[in-house]
């Protein structure tokens, strides 16, 4: 069997060499692109000129071989024979996909832990995911059984999932739930949306605290949607700091341009061998202190 990925070189590559070029972007070996391009009858020594587009065919071993682990940078909090849990910085993006082949998360599972990839050629581990402009806990199966046990217990809402958040303004009410249905925008494919036909989705939240101007939120998901905090939020009237595309108006230039103020605090889930409640947090990191530091000083400034 065999893959087709449909690609764009865009004018950022002009004057590399057009297999160099590709091996940046895609996950794949320089060779197998050599070869699929040769197939299409296009040199891959040719320079790039302007912003191409390909469709290029790789057999079934190549697919495979497609995730090449790398050193990627992240902390492991605890791990045995069956599970890992780690605290993902932003902007780290969590599994290979497109417009992001290289330099993910898996790629930096596999460089640690290669025993992974026989559970999974293409999420090794993965049993969900953040965002990548959200940082903190996740659990990664070691193993077949473990990532079978771990996604039951996501299906079953056996796992309690908490995050920090900073908002723009302050929620009506001091604590609630929001339920609504999400699912993918149709106007914008690329975004997710609330809408009548979509999953059920719910959140609660709770302000720790607020300046009116701006507030800090707990807020644990019962379900496990794409966008799901930010969405909600966002129909909360409160968009999370620094989410350009669910509708943040501040400007923050304390958040990094790369990630948004979303922390997953808290994670706590059964171990999937023996049932025992195990149990995490990670605290917010240094970026984010700062931001909410800022986020006080600016709203003061705004009421003098």
């Amino acid at each position: 069997m065999s893959e087709k990925i449909e690609v764009v070189v865009t004018n950022e590559f002009i004057g590399e060499r057009l297999d160099v070029a590709l091996s940046k972007i895609l996950p794949k070996s320089r060779s197998n692109i050599q070869r699929a391009l040769k197939e299409m009858g296009i040199k891959p020594s040719m320079k790039v000129k302007d912003t191409m587009k390909f469709e290029l065919t790789f057999t079934e071993e190549e697919s495979k071989a497609a995730i090449e682990p790398r050193p990627i940078p992240f902390k492991v909090l605890y791990e045995d024979d069956d599970i890992i849990v780690i605290d993902k910085p932003a902007p780290l993006v969590v599994h290979p996909a497109a417009g992001h082949w290289n330099d993910t998360l898996v790629h930096g599972l596999l460089y640690r832990y290669p025993e992974l990839a026989s559970s999974d050629l293409r999420r090794p581990g993965i049993v969900h995911r953040l965002d990548a402009g959200t940082s903190g806990l996740m659990v990664i199966a070691r193993n077949l059984y473990a990532k079978q046990q771990l996604m039951a217990s996501f299906k079953s809402r056996s796992v309690r999932k908490a995050y920090l958040a900073l908002v723009e303004g302050r929620p009506r009410e001091p604590k609630g739930h929001i339920i609504s249905p999400i699912g993918r925008n149709p106007k914008n494919r690329l975004k997710m949306a609330v809408v009548s036909q979509g999953k059920e989705a719910i959140t609660e939240y709770e302000v720790l605290w607020t300046t009116g101007m701006f507030s800090f939120l707990r807020c644990i998901i019962h379900t496990g949607r794409t966008h799901q905090i930010r969405i909600h939020l966002k129909e909360l009237g409160c968009p999370i700091i620094g989410d350009k595309l669910y509708g943040a108006k501040f400007k923050a230039p304390w958040v990094p341009n790369d990630r948004f103020f979303l922390h997953a605090w808290r994670l706590a889930f059964p171990h999937p061998r023996d049932g025992k409640i195990m149990s995490f947090r990670s605290p917010l990191p240094d970026e984010l202190i700062a931001a909410l530091r800022e986020a006080r000083s600016t709203a003061t400034e705004k009421r003098v």
